[in-house]
């Protein structure tokens, strides 16, 4: 679709009282400052658009003192060629409504704009609709500078550029990055959702495997360090002798009941405690294991407590600036409401039919003026609804805004602190229950304290008899050898004790092995997304690129806090320096490569205004009519076809 302007005719408009201008596919308007350029530029933008160039000036005619100079009526003809088939003429009228017109009480009331297509007049909303059907309006007033698409919004523009790729097939992409096909294709999930799932799912796993070398150290906490074969040997060696001294004993003094009875008793003594012994480590170690889980579980616990109350922290600083952001639009809203509201009715009455030439009776007058007033009222009616119900819209998110962030700063933030502090007491109590565990140990055992007290009842009961001094000796040398035999007994009994150990080191180590595969299996969807992400984003930026000659866009960029990307649009030369930041004349070099661009992808050439072309040293050729503004210090206005 290409649209160009034929010719363009001014009436009173700024300072020109009249003038007609024949225009060719390419164009420069030249002259010092102040002597018409932008004033072309503007009659055109005010002609399709109802707008110029600089906001909120007039159109209507001005004196050397820049005073509007009334009683004149100000219009602009443009004449247009489209597709080369057909011409067609718009035409914007302003005039004044005058009260007691042409006496001395006489006061201006209003101004009033008639817009026509091909000589039928037209109201605003069917004059937008014609021009609609010859091209899309945003897209027609875009294209017709190369200033107004870079003060877009950044979202704004990236949306557009990014709807030049066209369809891309996705399926096709992500072929090379199977987990990402399985997720996205088979199992319907979004790709978002896939990525904060996988890193959640590595982050615990990795949270849990670093647990692991402390429990496995406090297992190495209770490991026994000996030898016991060797112990082993000793205890056999011992209970050998002993066997020689019983023998040696036997039947060379004659037996005791008294003694016997002490013996018996001292031997069921010493298996109590062996037993009870046996049981108090089994204790002590299954205690320290349960607190180990329970340490386990309550570092989870005080690391949940610390993420919510960061998040939570996070969201209600966002809270805040969304806050200030919507409170600014909705008195924005307002202010746009109270301007809808005092618009003025204008109305510039007819006298002859426009087709017919049919002189109009003041019955069809009236009607037509009761007609104009009830349009009238009818688009501020609904102008001013529309206004109120985004303005209720906003207000609406105030309160949700206000409402969160009162929430979290009566409530949240306090129940979050104490679930932080109730979850770090917690978990400082039960390392020190831990330590305080690990450090427990038999002598001082409340059991072992009270087989001293039987052993000394038992010691009370031994019937002291004279005997032959060598066989005094060897018991005394037995009773040595039998407290040998049980210390070496208490320490071969650490042998289970490590097995137990090993045991449980064997069950974290499979554990970290299973952890570690979680890490890596999530490490590798993470990357895929990425390089599935990252050959979107190329894809999309050749297939945009494609379209431009000495620029290329950015839609993405690596954050500097992480290894995400984050959404950006930025245009950069052949240099590798951005839009934002060269000089003036590569700006305007940059802007009609912009605007071309565009053009190109979307098939839409209409006439393009570039201004400064003073400035500009490689402007890419154009398919669209371009119509240069060029400042000539001292030169008066020229208008001349390249």
């Amino acid at each position: 679709m290409k649209i160009e302007i034929k010719s363009m005719t001014l009436q009173n408009f700024k300072k020109v009282r009249g003038q007609e201008i024949n225009f060719s596919h390419n164009m420069v308007i030249s002259g010092a400052n102040k002597v018409g350029k932008t004033t072309i530029y503007d009659a055109y933008l005010w002609a399709i658009f109802g707008v110029i160039s600089k906001k909120n000036a007039t159109v209507q005619p001005l004196d050397i003192n820049n005073d509007v100079i009334h009683h004149l009526e100000t219009s602009v003809t443009v004449v247009l060629n489209y597709n080369d088939e057909r011409e067609i003429k718009v035409q914007r009228i302003l005039s004044e409504n005058w009260k007691n017109k042409g006496t001395a009480d006489e006061k201006l009331q209003s101004t009033t704009q008639d817009r026509l297509i091909d000589d039928v007049p037209l109201s605003q909303k069917d004059f937008n609709a014609k021009l609609e059907e010859l091209c899309p309006l945003n897209k027609w007033l875009v294209l017709s500078n190369i200033n107004i698409f870079m003060s877009y919004k950044v979202d704004d523009r990236r949306k557009m550029l990014m709807s030049l790729a066209g369809k891309i097939n996705e399926e096709e992409l992500m072929k090379p990055y199977p987990m990402v096909y399985k997720g996205l294709i088979k199992e319907k999930k979004k790709l978002s959702d896939m990525l904060t799932q996988q890193k959640a799912t590595k982050k615990k796993a990795e949270e849990e495997l670093d647990l692991i070398p402390a429990k496995v150290q406090a297992q190495e906490a209770l490991r026994v360090d000996a030898d016991f074969t060797a112990l082993k040997a000793q205890k056999a060696k011992i209970d050998a002798d002993i066997a020689a001294i019983d023998a040696a004993l036997e039947g060379t003094t004659e037996k005791d009941p008294a003694m016997e009875d002490y013996l018996n008793k001292l031997q069921a003594h010493n298996v109590k405690v062996a037993n009870v012994q046996k049981v108090w480590q089994d204790a002590k170690i299954k205690a320290i294991d349960e607190l180990t889980k329970k340490i386990s579980t309550a570092s989870t616990k005080l690391n949940d407590a610390k993420s919510v109350y960061t998040t939570n922290m996070e969201t209600n600083k966002k809270n805040k600036v969304s806050l200030a952001e919507v409170t600014i639009n909705f008195k924005d809203k307002i202010k746009e409401w109270n301007n809808a509201n005092e618009k003025k009715f204008n109305h510039k009455q007819t006298d002859v039919c426009p087709v017919c030439g049919r002189p109009y009776t003041d019955e069809m007058k009236a009607k037509e003026y009761d007609n104009a007033v009830a349009e009238f009222n009818k688009n501020k009616s609904e102008e001013l609804t529309k206004i109120q119900n985004e303005a209720a819209q906003i207000k609406q998110q105030i309160t949700v805004l206000k409402g969160n962030i009162n929430t979290y700063e009566q409530i949240t933030k306090a129940q979050d602190e104490d679930k932080v502090k109730n979850a770090q007491s917690e978990y400082q109590k039960l390392i020190n229950e831990r330590t305080e565990k690990q450090n427990q140990t038999w002598e001082a055992a409340a059991e072992e304290m009270g087989f001293d007290k039987d052993l000394a009842d038992i010691e009370a009961i031994k019937h002291v008899v004279k005997v032959d001094s060598t066989i005094e000796e060897n018991k005394e040398k037995k009773k040595s050898l039998v407290s040998q035999r049980d210390e070496l007994v208490n320490k071969i009994a650490g042998e289970e004790t490590n097995k137990r150990i090993n045991a449980e080191k064997e069950k974290l180590n499979n554990r970290s092995v299973e952890l570690s595969q979680i890490i890596a299996d999530c490490g590798e969807v993470i990357s895929q997304i990425k390089a599935y992400k990252k050959a979107k984003i190329n894809l999309v930026e050749q297939k945009v690129n494609s379209y431009f000659l000495l620029i290329r866009w950015k839609f993405y960029e690596q954050n500097k806090t992480n290894d995400d990307e984050k959404e950006i649009c930025t245009a950069i030369d052949k240099d590798g320096i951005d839009y934002d930041n060269t000089n003036d004349g590569t700006v305007i070099d940059m802007g009609v490569d912009i605007i071309s661009g565009i053009s190109k992808a979307s098939n839409i050439f209409v006439p393009l205004f570039v201004d400064r072309k003073e400035s500009a040293e490689h402007i890419v050729p154009v398919e669209q009519q371009i119509i240069y503004l060029q400042c000539i210090y001292g030169q008066p206005l020229e208008i001349k076809s390249l």
